[in-house]
């Protein structure tokens, strides 16, 4: 491990700006910064989680008036902020040993303003949850609680493969059941088929694949992933696995019980081939090849919720 590569994980940690001169930064700065540390692609596909799950109900427990749609997004979104801001101000060694282009790794924001307004958006959160109802500030609580086992010691899940999917399927099913509980019903047979099979793709794909381009930096923070122990190889034969799983499984259950559920679970099927050819064909020493796998996730995740959401409006209408 080099000196200059101590000091900055030293200098990160610590809250010194190592990246940027020129001083602290500015309320406004620091709030620009903590948005994109908590990775607005991430933010925007949560929110999409939590319109499926309010779409879903629309049709049972009637149009959700526009104030109502609006404190929930709010809510939704002080939420994920919270726990992703979290996430990086406990990733600083491996983001710093990945030259992740985030800002907490970068320099740019220090770990106590970061540490400061993730615990300042959660009871925000918490708070307009509360207003929101008592299912509504329920699902708020148990977001917030996941991303704390995820990311914080001692339990700190992101450490091991199994535990990592395994909370990251809570995240993913959490956000659409508290959709529904913002427009005040529950879930009918399509949207438990496919609100399953998305928390699913999430736990068996997203968790291994995200991996693949971050194995060294998470071996060097005491990781014990797949990638991390076994080799990139090994990760991406059960990112195939995964795959193969989910893009067989959802379609085939929408059948049986929610043939509706066919409009988001067919653009799954199509990006678990996507996903598996990439994995197939990948290059260890590429970098970019690497992270390929999770674009492709990541994308496939916003086809299938947006062809889902689209459904579910014109089933309401």
């Amino acid at each position: 491990m080099s000196d200059g590569w101590s000091y900055r994980c030293e200098s990160v940690k610590h809250g010194t700006q190592v990246g940027r001169p020129g001083g602290a930064s500015s309320p406004a700065r620091n709030a620009w910064l903590c948005f994109v540390e908590a990775r607005p692609q991430v933010q925007g596909v949560y929110l999409l989680r939590f319109a499926v799950g309010i779409a879903g109900v629309s049709a049972t427990a009637g149009p959700v008036g526009v104030g109502q749609l609006a404190a929930g997004a709010l809510t939704w979104w002080a939420v994920v902020i919270s726990t992703y801001l979290f996430n990086g101000v406990t990733d600083v060694l491996e983001d710093v040993a990945n030259a992740s282009q985030r800002p907490i790794a970068r320099g740019e924001l220090a770990v106590r303003t970061a540490r400061w307004v993730s615990v300042a958006t959660a009871i925000t959160a918490l708070l307009m949850a509360a207003v929101a109802g008592r299912e509504m500030w329920c699902w708020t609580f148990a977001f917030l609680t996941l991303g704390w086992v995820y990311s914080a010691p001692p339990l700190a899940a992101k450490r091991w493969s199994l535990s990592s999917s395994v909370v990251i399927f809570g995240l993913g099913w959490a956000s659409y059941a508290a959709g529904a509980a913002a427009g005040g019903g529950g879930f009918g047979r399509t949207e438990q088929v496919f609100c399953a099979s998305m928390a699913t793709w999430m736990a068996l794909v997203g968790a291994v694949v995200k991996d693949l381009s971050d194995a060294h930096g998470d071996a060097i923070g005491g990781r014990r992933t797949l990638a991390a122990q076994r080799g990139l190889s090994s990760a991406r034969r059960l990112a195939i696995f995964g795959t193969t799983v989910v893009g067989v499984c959802a379609p085939i259950a929408s059948l049986l019980w929610a043939p509706l559920a066919l409009f988001g679970t067919l653009p799954l099927t199509a990006g678990a081939l996507w996903v598996m050819a990439l994995c197939a064909r990948a290059n260890d020493y590429d970098l970019k090849a690497r992270r390929c796998g999770y674009r492709a996730f990541m994308a496939t995740q916003y086809a299938a919720n947006l062809a889902m959401l689209g459904t579910l409006l014109v089933r309401a209408v």
